[in-house]
C-alpha cells in the first residue's frame, strides 16, 4: 500500500512538471511571435487529462486572447469563451474575465447588441471586477452603435446620431463653434462618411498587408498598451492629507510670498520742485491734484502714480529701498534718482510682510506633485522587475 502512494505521488509530480514544461514552451512560442504554435499547444494542454480547474480556465482565456489579439480571429475567440462559460457556469468567481472578453470580441465582430449585454453583465454583476471601468466605457461605446436614430448608411453600416454627436464632442473648443450649426453638422457627417469610405477602399485593396501599415499599427499598438499599463500602475496611487501636510512643511519656501510695498510717486526734474511737492503733501494736500500738476514721468500717468506690490530690489532701487523703510501713510523726503537724474517724492499706501500661501490654496497642486512622484517611482520599480521577469540579455558586440 505504501508503494502505491509513492507511485501515485510520482505520477502526479511528473504530470505537474510536464504541464509546467508545456506552459514554458508555449510562452517561448509567444515571445517568438509564433502565435499559432502557442495556440495549438494551449489546446493540447486544455484537452489533457488531469489538468486542474484553474489551469483549464486559464487555457480558455489564453486561447481566446491569442485568437482575438494576435491572430485577429474574434469569432474563434468567442467560440472558446463560450466553451469556458458552458463548462464553468456563469456563477464561477472569475467569469467576469470571460464576459468582458466576450464584449470585446463581439464588438470587433460588429455584434453590438451582444457586446452591450456582456459589458452590462460585468457592470451589474461584478462590481469588484478589474474590468468594471472598461465595461462601463464599453456599454457607452456600443450603445452609440445600437442607437436606432440613424443619420446615414455606408452600405449596410449605419452611422447613428449619437456617433455624430460624439464626434462633435471630440472637436477642440476653438473649432467646435463652426460645427454646431445644422450646416456644420452636415459637414462633419460628410467627413465621417468620407473617412469610412477611404478605410473601406484601403481594405478592399488589402493595404492592411503592406509592411508600412503593419509597422505603423505595431507602433501605435505598443504606444497604446504602454499608456494603458501606465494608467493601470498609476491609477490607484493617491496622496493622503498627512503626506500633503508634510510636503507643505518640508517645502514651505516654494509657497513663500515675498514682502512688498505699494506707493504713489511723483517724479520731477529738480530738487526745487521736489521740495515744493514734499511741502504740499506734508500740508495734507490731495495727492492726485499735486501729481497732475507736477509729475513728468509718462509711464506713471496711466496709473496716477501708483506702483503696486513692488518687491525688494526692484527699480528704481533708491525709491524702493526708501519705501521699505517707511510706514503706511508716510511721505518721503525728495529722493534723487541717479540714473534718471530726477527726483521723486513718494507716499506709502500699503506694506505687506513676507508670508506663505495657505495650505488649502496649494493643496491640489501638492497632491498632484506627490502622486506624480509616486507614479514615477512605481513605474521605475516596475521596469526594474520586468528586466528580470522577461530575462533580458544584452549582446556585447566585442564578445563576438
Amino acid at each position: 500500500m505504501k508503494w502505491g502512494w509513492i507511485i501515485l505521488f510520482s505520477i502526479s509530480a511528473l504530470s505537474a512538471q510536464a504541464l509546467k514544461d508545456q506552459l514554458t514552451q508555449a510562452g517561448v512560442y509567444e515571445e517568438k511571435k509564433q502565435y499559432q504554435e502557442a495556440v495549438t499547444l494551449y489546446k493540447e494542454i486544455l484537452n489533457s487529462k488531469g489538468i486542474d480547474k484553474n489551469n483549464k480556465f486559464d487555457m480558455y482565456l489564453k486561447i481566446a486572447d491569442l485568437e482575438l489579439d494576435k491572430l485577429a480571429r474574434p469569432d474563434s475567440s468567442v467560440k472558446y469563451l463560450e466553451m469556458a462559460r458552458k463548462e464553468f457556469s456563469d456563477v464561477y468567481r472569475r467569469m467576469d474575465e470571460v464576459f468582458y472578453r466576450l464584449g470585446v470580441a463581439n464588438e470587433k465582430l460588429g455584434n453590438y447588441q451582444e457586446a452591450a449585454e456582456h459589458y452590462q453583465t460585468v457592470a451589474v454583476r461584478f462590481q469588484k471586477s478589474k474590468y468594471l471601468s472598461d465595461a462601463l466605457d464599453g456599454v457607452e461605446r456600443v450603445f452609440r452603435k445600437n442607437f436606432k436614430d440613424y443619420v446615414a448608411f455606408v452600405g449596410e453600416e449605419p452611422i447613428t446620431r449619437l456617433e455624430l454627436e460624439r464626434e462633435l464632442e471630440n472637436i477642440p473648443p476653438f473649432a467646435k463653434q463652426s460645427y454646431e450649426t445644422e450646416e456644420g453638422k452636415q459637414r462633419l457627417l460628410k467627413n465621417i462618411i468620407q473617412k469610412k469610405l477611404l478605410v473601406r477602399e484601403a481594405e478592399a485593396r488589402k493595404l492592411y498587408m503592406k509592411s508600412s501599415y503593419l509597422d505603423e499599427v505595431q507602433r501605435a499598438r505598443e504606444q497604446a498598451l504602454i499608456r494603458a499599463l501606465y494608467n493601470e500602475v498609476s491609477g490607484s496611487i493617491t496622496a493622503s492629507d498627512k503626506e500633503i501636510k508634510e510636503y507643505y512643511e518640508n517645502n514651505k519656501d516654494k509657497y513663500k510670498i515675498p514682502a512688498s510695498v505699494s506707493y504713489k510717486a511723483i517724479v520731477v526734474e529738480d530738487q526745487t520742485k521736489a521740495d515744493s511737492v514734499y511741502a504740499l503733501l506734508q500740508k495734507g494736500m490731495d495727492f492726485d491734484t499735486i501729481f497732475s500738476r507736477y509729475n513728468v514721468d509718462e509711464q506713471l500717468k496711466a496709473s496716477s502714480g501708483l506702483k503696486k506690490d513692488v518687491l525688494q530690489g526692484a527699480r528704481p532701487e533708491e525709491v524702493v529701498k526708501t519705501a521699505f523703510n517707511m510706514k503706511v501713510g508716510q511721505v518721503s523726503k525728495p529722493i534723487k534718482m541717479e540714473k534718471e537724474q530726477k527726483y521723486t517724492v513718494i507716499k506709502l499706501v500699503d506694506k505687506k510682510p513676507e508670508s506663505y500661501k495657505p495650505l488649502e490654496e496649494v493643496k491640489d497642486g501638492i497632491k498632484k506633485t506627490i502622486e506624480s512622484e509616486k507614479a514615477k517611482k512605481s513605474w521605475e520599480s516596475l521596469l526594474d522587475t520586468l528586466w528580470q521577469k522577461y530575462n533580458v540579455r544584452i549582446v556585447n558586440e566585442q564578445q563576438k
